[in-house]
């Protein structure tokens, strides 16, 4: 089926006859396009000493879509790379640590309008760390780090308008759409007897986020009835937790 100049859906008489069966502009879903993924993945574990153990993943692949037209999604690629590090120096501390980046892009046109590779990055790292402090005191926490990035590199198809062109040239395409995350998180646990203890927590979060899907340069979105919305780009947040733990005997 294809759309009809109304609108809606007109019946293909013969979908084999991909010469009069679609117009050139058709676009498919990709659930409708056969598809071809290529696929490779290594997993290395070391432990160079007995106190230390590290493990590598990465990861890459990439999905090519077929249809009678050219439009639509065509293609797709994939990176996923991590490190995670482990460190036990006694049997009362062990401490931990990752990074980790990955990348995908999705490559895909419109009749007469944007032809567009719409990339995603996503790199993080974390620390953490849990210990006896003492024979009652157990103190533990982790620090992460998050940044994504959404990056739209756009050009035009060939029959594109000229206020596309005019558009483009003078706006350079969508902005780059930026998340990032700090987050830390600490606790303290002390113990009161053998089947009693008191937990504190503390959880300290900063997230930056720049999203022109609402608002940009200060100018919030508005809907179509007139009401607006204006995300705030900065956000902190902290967080204090006291509990009280009773195993049951």
């Amino acid at each position: 089926m294809q759309p009809s100049a109304y609108g809606g859906v007109t019946e293909v008489t013969n979908p084999a006859d991909i010469a009069n069966g679609f117009l050139p502009t058709a676009v498919f879903m990709p659930t409708l396009a056969d598809r071809q993924r290529d696929k490779a993945k290594l997993v290395a574990d070391w432990q160079p000493a007995e106190q230390w153990s590290l493990q590598f993943s990465g990861e890459r692949g990439s999905d090519s879509f077929t249809a009678p037209t050219t439009y639509g999604l065509r293609s797709t690629s994939m990176d996923s790379y991590s490190i995670d590090v482990n460190y036990v120096p006694s049997e009362k501390w062990a401490f931990n640590g990752y990074v980790s980046a990955g990348n995908q892009t999705l490559h895909q046109a419109r009749p007469a309008g944007y032809v567009m590779a719409f990339a995603n990055t996503n790199n993080g790292f974390g620390l953490g760390f849990k210990g006896k402090a003492s024979s009652v005191l157990e103190l533990g926490g982790n620090f992460t780090f998050a940044d994504d990035r959404n990056v739209y590199a756009q050009t035009l198809d060939y029959g594109a308008s000229p206020d596309s062109v005019t558009t483009l040239a003078a706006t350079g395409g969508l902005p780059d759409i930026n998340y990032r995350q700090r987050l830390l998180k600490l606790y303290g646990k002390y113990a009161l007897d053998k089947r009693s203890a008191l937990r504190l927590d503390v959880v300290l979060q900063e997230s930056t986020v720049e999203d022109w899907t609402w608002g940009s340069n200060g100018v919030a979105y508005t809907y179509a009835d007139g009401t607006t919305v204006l995300q705030q780009g900065k956000q902190n947040v902290g967080a204090v937790g006291v509990t009280y733990i009773y195993q049951m005997p």
